[in-house]
């Protein structure tokens, strides 16, 4: 945990000093100038070939190259040095960064790619996920899920980071190990602290209230997952998109795992880049 929060110090410190230096030659104001540019993307266990198939349909043409990269932190100091034109992300990630530094804008657009957000479970736990779809949509019914998306996405303010909120132990409740990588922020955020924080831990909060279950935070990398899943040494991936628009680039990627209904929809295909 200490390597990871120093690698995400380091960014940071590239993000606030790099200032106006790096980046590629040329403005980039739109997805037609990302032709013939360096894309990056946060890595997965897709082929390099889904990664560039993908870019050329979000931008309508074939990226000079995709750079998949292991962590968010990456990305944003790849932008400023120059050493990416570009970074891919869902809606929500574009705007959370953006409005939170004051070098990077988002390239808008607009073609919709709607991307479902869910949790994963291995194959197996169909218990599981049917437990974890029953409480999402109550959640949704009783408007929580909005309640949440209110405090934790829309209305959280630019000049602060998610809050932490320990979630309260049920006595006698079993464990559900849920994997969290920190990318995905706002809805997956890990603090400074190394501590999980924000819509996530308030979503699992609430649904280990309908299920009487307790869920235990387990900090992971996002290209590994998969393998933490299957390997059980977590029992759900928090994080994941799904979706016919998103699916079709990923069809080559075995599947030992299954998938919630949504608990939010983005829409992916925006860009962040230098301003």
């Amino acid at each position: 945990m200490k390597t990871r929060l120093t690698i995400v110090a380091i960014a940071i410190m590239v993000i606030v000093l790099t200032g106006c230096g790096g980046g590629s030659k040329g403005t980039i104001n739109s997805l037609s100038d990302l032709k013939g540019k360096v894309i990056g993307t946060i890595a997965g266990s897709a082929s390099e070939k889904s990664y560039v198939e993908m870019m050329t349909t979000f931008i309508g043409t074939e990226p000079k190259e995709v750079i998949p990269m292991y962590r968010r932190s990456d990305l944003l100091a790849g932008i400023l040095t120059g050493k990416i034109d570009a970074a891919a992300s869902p809606k929500i990630i574009t705007e959370y960064y953006a409005k939170r530094n004051n070098n990077l804008k988002i390239i808008d657009q607009p073609k919709l790619f709607e991307v479902n957000i869910v949790m994963a479970v291995r194959s197996e736990d169909g218990i599981l996920k049917a437990g974890l779809d029953s409480a999402i949509t109550i959640l949704r019914g009783k408007g929580t899920l909005k309640l949440l998306e209110d405090k934790w996405i829309i209305n959280l303010p630019a000049t602060n980071e998610p809050a932490f909120e320990e979630i309260a132990k049920i006595n006698g409740a079993r464990t559900v190990y849920v994997g969290v990588s920190g990318d995905f922020a706002p809805l997956d955020y890990i603090a400074a602290d190394g501590r999980p924080a924000g819509y996530n831990v308030a979503l699992l909060a609430e649904i280990g209230k309908l299920l009487n279950v307790n869920f235990e935070i387990v900090s992971i990398e996002t290209q590994a997952k998969f393998v933490a899943l299957e390997s059980k040494k977590i029992d759900a991936v928090f994080f994941h998109w799904s979706g016919k628009e998103i699916g079709q680039f990923f069809a080559d990627i075995k599947r030992n795992y299954i998938v919630t209904i949504p608990y939010y929809t983005d829409k992916a295909g925006y860009f962040l880049v230098k301003k």
